[in-house]
């Protein structure tokens, strides 16, 4: 009984990350992938392969709304990033890592899961706001789907400052 109290003190707590590094993660993979995308001409692929009812402009401007091959693209980065390395690019630059509520690697399974709420921005913004809404995924600071998966976010650089809350430490 002594060894696993041990253990557990030498291990560092689980810091959940903040919304703001959080987003500006998501940014920084978000901008990323829109000038891979713009680079390989993907709205011309798509005009090619789908028809015009699929590919939707906004009203007055030939700017695309949505786009099938972007939405696919973006769930493939996130669900294999974050499932293989444990984190994309921008979490990378940020410190911010997704892990299991427990702090271990999640499947890939866990990660297509809440990788869905991070394919397309319109559902990232319903995704964030279901998951303050529902007081326990507000809690431990989980989107809507981080809840379905059962996965956080963790900030693992060196932290300043904490805060204890709710079961777990915060950064502010």
């Amino acid at each position: 009984m002594k060894k696993n109290q041990a253990a557990n003190k030498d291990k560092p707590p689980i810091v959940l990350a903040n919304w703001g590094r959080r987003i500006i993660a998501w940014f920084v993979d978000y901008i990323i992938i829109i000038v891979m995308l713009g680079y390989f001409q993907l709205e011309t692929v798509e005009t090619r392969i789908f028809p015009a009812a699929l590919l939707p402009n906004a009203p007055g401007t030939n700017i695309s709304v949505w786009s099938p091959l972007s939405i696919l693209i973006f769930l493939l980065y996130f669900t294999f990033s974050e499932w293989y390395f444990g984190r994309s690019i921008g979490q990378l630059l940020l410190n911010v890592r997704i892990v299991t509520l427990q702090g271990a690697a999640i499947s890939l399974r866990a990660s297509a899961i809440q990788s869905v709420g991070k394919s397309n921005p319109l559902l990232l913004l319903f995704d964030c706001l279901i998951g303050q809404v529902y007081r326990p995924s507000r809690e431990r600071r989980q989107r809507f789907f981080n809840r379905i998966s059962n996965t956080i976010v963790i900030f693992i650089g060196k932290s300043t400052r904490t805060i204890q809350q709710h079961g777990y430490v915060n950064e502010p």
